[in-house]
């Protein structure tokens, strides 16, 4: 099976606006990220964003280029990574195509392999990773999605509120699920979302959860477990945070 790992980029985010090139354990996102990717031996690594916002990486890590990878650009319009695969995969010729998140910098690669290995194992269209919360900390923070799951592995619900919670408004950590953002996307399931049209669902706009608009509009979401001690970052004041986290427990990276 053709496999292609994609990374979505844009330097262009209002809340942390250059985040690829923000530095932490001491290389950029960007440089993190591929390194990550690229130890990960099946499939082919694609790097795509806005044209301008790709030379401007290059104009300020000129060794980048020497990271295996190919760059495809994408229309400063869209507004999500998955957007951007959306935009892509048609000029590819793969089955099955991965969303890694550029932001998120403890990923291992033996995780993207589990993910790769159930994708195939199960035959299913969309799949995406998740965890257990590292502390309570991280699971009552806004900035982290939360998934709700079926007996079947699949995703029932998701947000950024703390879900479920018990009637008397107490949270038991180990119902809680993390979603970690990498997402395995079969051709089939890309076309039928292609061909969905990109109108926004209630819950997507409500909550802002582009994932909802896929369960809104009836797909199913199957989701695998994998041990993860990190966040994706999304404000500045993560980075210090992460870092300190993975540098006093570095057995978390291995």
């Amino acid at each position: 099976m053709k496999l292609y790992k994609i990374v979505p980029f844009r330097l262009q985010s209002e809340r942390f606006p250059n985040k690829a090139l923000c530095r932490i354990f001491g290389k950029t996102l960007i440089e993190n990220i591929l390194d990550i990717v690229n130890a990960v031996e099946e499939g082919e690594t694609i790097l795509t964003s806005p044209e301008e916002d790709y030379h401007e990486v290059l104009d300020k890590l000129p060794g980048l280029q020497s990271k295996k990878f190919s760059f495809i650009p994408t229309s400063t319009s869209c507004k999500s990574a998955t957007e951007r695969v959306l935009e892509l995969y048609p000029q590819l010729e793969g089955e099955l195509f991965i969303s890694i998140p550029m932001d998120e910098p403890a990923l291992i690669p033996s995780q993207l392999e589990r993910g790769l290995e159930y994708s195939i194992k199960n035959n299913v269209d969309l799949l995406t990773l998740y965890c257990d919360f590292f502390c309570e900390e991280d699971a009552l923070s806004g900035l982290s999605a939360k998934i709700v799951t079926d007996n079947q592995s699949r995703i029932l619900y998701m947000s950024r509120s703390v879900i479920p919670i018990q009637k008397n408004g107490t949270i038991n950590m180990s119902m809680l699920k993390k979603n970690v953002g990498v997402f395995y996307f079969k051709r089939s399931f890309l076309e039928d979302l292609s061909s969905a049209g990109s109108i926004k669902t209630e819950l997507d706009t409500y909550e802002g959860l582009e994932q909802l608009r896929w369960l809104e509009l009836g797909f199913k979401i199957d989701v695998c477990k994998v041990v993860h001690y990190g966040f994706g970052i999304d404000v500045h004041e993560q980075v210090a945070q992460l870092e300190k986290r993975i540098t006093c427990s570095p057995q978390h990276m291995k």
